[in-house]
């Protein structure tokens, strides 16, 4: 799942939460926002992951998750999703906000 919201300085403040995953130990987000590296997500108390990202509005992304810093993974809620040269798919989001809502 993921949140957006505009902020005064006008970035998207992109909150992504990934499912509930018990069993794993750590989970680390990698996307184009950051040249794909990765940055570790907080665990919630109801065993789901989440990182805060602030990002330029009116742009697009790919990222996925990377669980146990072995399997990658994408977000079953994504916007959408594109190829990548390793013969998966990349997650993406943009950051295009609504202002009436």
């Amino acid at each position: 799942m993921i949140t957006k919201k505009l902020t005064k300085d006008g970035r998207v403040a992109l909150g992504f939460y990934t499912e509930a995953m018990p069993d794993a130990e750590s989970v680390h987000i990698a996307g184009s926002f950051d040249d794909w590296e990765t940055y570790p997500m907080r665990r919630l108390k109801d065993g789901r992951f989440m990182i805060m990202r602030y990002l330029p509005a009116g742009e697009r992304y790919e990222y996925r998750y990377l669980v146990n810093r072995e399997d990658w993974i994408n977000d079953a809620e994504a916007e959408s999703y594109t190829p990548n040269p390793y013969g998966s798919d990349n997650c993406v989001v943009s950051t295009i906000v609504d202002e009436s809502s």
